[in-house]
């Protein structure tokens, strides 16, 4: 034990040898400094890029996936930081005088680690690939995600990236999930929500006045501005069928197309308009789909 301090205080002791980790900690340090440089650096350019492009896309009229953009320009960035951290990583192991040649020419091992310990990490990626290259959704967008027909999480798209998925549900909890656990999306974002409402009405003199009343009102409705701006495209709210009449009643199902996003401000809407009009007489029930 003795003997062992004594080596390690010669070593110490070494100028040289204390010269040469001194100068070692200073070059990773000056790697890692660079590497976060760069990486702001390219963040920057990138930015600048995809800015300059959107803005000559409105300038010529040219429409964009806005939620695509957003998704690529995220993913754009995440790629530069982990080439630029993989690149300071190598080199950063060539400074401590590790042969990192004969680590790359060490294919073979690789792909054997790659096979048994990062199965699952090259499947998230390819996932995440051919998630991006389809389209399945973007940033924003309002999806539910399953895995073998087990539902896994529902809500916003917060990130989308090569290896994982961000998502934050109605309720504020946000999931992390690998894109490789994905393999059935339900994605309530890529054209338009459907509000399905049923309105429970008492018939006070005849069904047919009952109707008549009820398409008058969705004509008030359909022609108003505040509804307009909501509406997909040029849909309308109707009529969709008489679910059923009993006991004087008559259930009525109201469909109509709502822009993404706007389905509950439609609802609301509705509601209120439906009770002007009937008053007491009107009990509703009300569900959305999607």
């Amino acid at each position: 034990m003795v003997k062992l301090i004594e080596k390690v205080q010669q070593t110490f002791n070494n100028t040289d040898f204390v010269f040469v980790i001194f100068e070692k900690i200073i070059v990773i340090m000056l790697i890692i400094v660079l590497a976060s440089i760069g990486v702001k650096f390219c963040n920057k350019v990138i930015d600048y890029i995809m800015t300059t492009k959107e803005n000559a896309n409105k300038r010529f009229n040219i429409k964009i996936n806005e939620k695509r953009s957003e998704t690529l320009h995220k993913l754009v960035k995440s790629c530069a930081r982990y080439i630029i951290y993989f690149i300071a990583f190598f080199q950063m192991l060539s400074a401590l005088g590790i042969n990192t040649t004969s680590i790359v020419a060490s294919a073979g091992i690789a792909s054997v680690a790659i096979g048994f310990g990062a199965q699952s990490l090259v499947k998230d990626i390819i996932s995440g690939f051919f998630i991006i290259l389809e389209g399945q959704f973007d940033v924003g967008d309002n999806v539910k995600i399953y895995n073998q027909g087990a539902f896994i999480a529902g809500g916003y798209v917060m990130a989308l990236g090569l290896r994982s998925t961000k998502i934050r549900s109605n309720n504020g909890e946000i999931y992390f999930i690998p894109n490789g656990t994905i393999n059935q999306v339900i994605n309530y974002s890529l054209t338009y929500n459907l509000a399905v409402l049923q309105f429970s009405i008492q018939i006070t003199s005849t069904m047919e006045e009952t109707e008549n009343r009820v398409e008058k009102l969705l004509n008030k409705v359909n022609s108003d501005d505040s509804y307009h701006k909501l509406i997909y495209k040029n849909d309308k709210l109707h009529i969709d069928c008489i679910e059923k009449i009993a006991d004087n009643i008559v259930t009525i199902s109201i469909v109509g197309k709502a822009k993404i996003g706007k389905k509950q401000e439609i609802e609301t809407m509705l509601r209120r308009d439906f009770y002007n009009e009937f008053g007491i007489a009107l009990t509703t029930r009300g569900k959305v789909e999607e």
